[in-house]
């Protein structure tokens, strides 16, 4: 599946799948979702309501009830233009009940964070998506990656959840940085990516390894 398709469609139509995207706020440019929004709602994501009236607003991503370690809450945004580029996404984060992961990430590519484990575009080495996590207390986190041309300068940047938990994160800043920057070493849903992949095998196999099924009905009764 080309996952770059789906840019094609409207953000607003690509946030329905936003589970109990409907809870909190959802700023303009920001897309919530999970990558497992069935049965029910599964996290909520939005500007955290505590915040709102404040002199700096947060956002949050919540797991609703028990999740599993390969299911992600985000809230991310797309950008173009910055092909060839390093850049330094950052953010003051906190975490808390976290027993999978948690914090700010950059993907040098323009599908928003829920997706990426579940494409094999952000397998490979090199376009990896980058992560560094949240602390039990705010503290600055940043993330730095390299966008290819490759990917036609598509870059996302946001907050992602992997597991159950909680995480805010405000005070963003993106900036271009110098090739003396170290990229970040931490590969965002590296864990979740071989457990889907892991997955996905053992069904595919399964699959193969059915015994054979007679067909129903020949005669059209």
């Amino acid at each position: 599946m080309d996952y770059r398709a789906l840019l094609s469609i409207p953000l607003a139509a690509l946030a329905l799948t936003a589970s109990g995207g409907d809870a909190l706020r959802q700023p303009a440019g920001w897309i919530a979702g999970a990558s497992h929004p069935w049965p029910g709602n599964t996290h909520e994501a939005g500007v955290a309501a505590e915040t709102e009236n404040s002199g700096q607003r947060a956002l949050t991503i919540k797991a609703l009830g028990e999740r599993k370690a390969y299911e992600i809450g985000s809230i991310s945004q797309p950008l173009w233009g910055y092909a060839n580029r390093r850049i330094r996404f950052s953010a003051q984060v906190k975490a808390t009940g976290v027993d999978g992961w948690a914090g700010v990430a950059v993907a040098a590519d323009g599908m928003p964070l829920f997706l990426l484990p579940s494409s094999p575009e952000a397998a490979a080495d090199a376009t990896a998506p980058r992560g560094a996590a949240g602390c039990p207390d705010w503290c600055e986190v940043s993330v730095v990656a390299d966008i290819p041309a490759a990917g036609n300068g598509m870059a996302t940047v946001g907050l992602a959840l992997i597991g159950n938990g909680q995480i805010w994160a405000r005070g963003f800043k993106l900036e271009t940085v110098g090739r003396e920057v170290p990229v970040t070493s931490h590969r965002f849903g590296a864990e979740a990516a071989a457990v889907i992949k892991a997955d996905r095998e053992w069904n595919e196999w399964q699959m193969r390894n059915r015994n054979p099924t007679p067909p129903q009905n020949l005669p059209l009764q």
